[in-house]
């Protein structure tokens, strides 16, 4: 009798709750962001889950959104956030998980769809462990989700949410891979993320916050013995073998060929790049991928609803359980694959506005023809420059020229950059 009772409560108190939040109300306790408001309707009955915003959190919560989509790490804004003096949700210090929360359970500051205008409700379900009587907590199927619009109460704009909550999921699938990945990974698949990480760190290094220097600072080679020219006096630069025809070249001669040299990137390059035989091998190794691995995700589903199906509730010894634990590590593996060709095949793809990303290399041009030392565009240029050689004649100089390779990979994603 008192099981059927407090059952019986339970339903009670869900009902109660869900006709609050469908009248526009919040529930729960304290959120971060916002004040309790006490107020009495019309029969003198407390207003259940009123709330009003509280205006120093939700510059605190805008600035967190902007720096996110901005690309920071968790772990730097939680440390700004700390130097700063400001107290967390719970009043102690922050950290990274109060603002991610679980990917699994779609929690945390950064997914709460209230800051965006929205409050969800029968998210989560909470049941006992059946062997062991802990409380666990289950997520609905999102069909079963509640969500009703108090736009009095968005503190975010609609673009900012939707822009974190994109780079959220590809961040937590990125995070996953990393994680479960490198377990079943062959030798191949190793050494290929090696050589990745290196010419991503290489990358990195050309734009850090290091003083700026020439644009073809480290970059630049002699076509005759495929050595690096250096500097080697005051605005004099030369190749380390000696009788070269590229010895003793002044900085403006040089800088003068590397700019027409970088002016020459147009559209037709960049499609003829993306027009190639080896990018479309890629694309199409990619596209195949994902169809092949969704036939295969639909397969381990189907088996396991098969399973389900012929056993129903028998389905409880070990090999049964282990049979389900083999599948949903397959499950896994299967989409994060799928992630990944996902990730990877925009990279192989033109770009739709080409012409942006033209205009804005030119900008960068002539941004350096005026001054061939401005910091912010020999770090971007540096970015997108893989390879410079100085082609020169012993008998004229003046009729030497510069050959450029380009990052195309790099200058497509870097103009794809808020």
């Amino acid at each position: 009798m008192n099981a059927l009772y407090f059952k019986d409560l339970l339903d009670k108190t869900h009902r109660g709750v869900v006709a609050a939040v469908l009248r526009g109300g919040v529930p729960g306790g304290q959120l971060y962001g916002y004040d309790l408001v006490h107020a009495l309707d019309e029969f003198g009955e407390p207003i259940r889950g009123k709330r009003k915003i509280n205006e120093e959190q939700a510059a605190i919560i805008r600035e967190i959104f902007k720096y996110y989509a901005e690309g920071r790490k968790l772990k730097h804004i939680c440390d700004d956030l700390n130097r700063q003096g400001i107290d967390s949700p719970k009043g102690g210090k922050w950290a990274s998980s109060s603002l991610v929360g679980s990917f699994v359970r779609q929690t945390g500051m950064l997914r709460q769809t209230l800051y965006d205008g929205f409050v969800t409700f029968n998210k989560l379900q909470y049941r006992k462990h059946p062997e062991n009587g802990k409380r666990l907590s289950i997520v609905r199927p999102e069909k079963e989700w509640i969500t009703v619009p108090i736009p009095e109460l968005a503190i975010l704009k609609e673009e900012t949410f939707l822009k974190v909550q994109k780079a959220l999921d590809e961040r937590s699938s990125m995070h996953m891979q990393r994680k479960l990945i490198p377990a079943v990974m062959t030798d191949e698949e190793r050494r290929d993320k090696s050589i990745r990480r290196s010419k991503e760190w290489r990358r990195n290094q050309a734009v850090g916050n290091k003083r700026a220097n020439a644009v073809f600072g480290g970059k630049l080679y002699c076509g005759e013995h495929d050595q690096k020219i250096t500097a080697t006096y005051a605005k004099h630069y030369s190749c380390p073998v000696k009788g070269c025809a590229n010895r003793n070249l002044h900085y403006d001669e040089i800088i003068k060929l590397v700019l027409d040299a970088i002016a020459e990137l147009d559209e037709a390059k960049i499609i003829e790049h993306f027009e190639s035989d080896e990018i479309q091998q890629v694309r199409a190794h990619h596209t195949r991928e994902i169809e092949r691995l969704t036939r295969y995700l639909e397969d381990l589903r189907a088996s396991i609803n098969k399973v389900i199906d012929a056993l129903g509730p028998d389905a409880r010894s070990s090999e049964i359980r282990a049979f389900f634990d083999d599948k949903a590590e397959q499950i896994q593996r299967t989409k994060l694959d799928i992630a990944h060709h996902k990730r990877e095949l925009p990279g192989s793809t033109l770009p739709r506005k080409l012409e942006n990303i033209i205009q804005r290399h030119q900008n960068l041009v002539a941004s350096l023809r005026a001054w061939s030392r401005d910091p912010e565009a020999v770090a971007c240029m540096r970015q997108i420059i893989e390879r410079l050689t100085l082609c020169a004649t012993s008998q004229n100089k003046s009729k030497a020229v510069c050959l450029a390779n380009f990052d195309l990979q790099s200058i497509i994603s870097t103009n794809k950059r808020p």
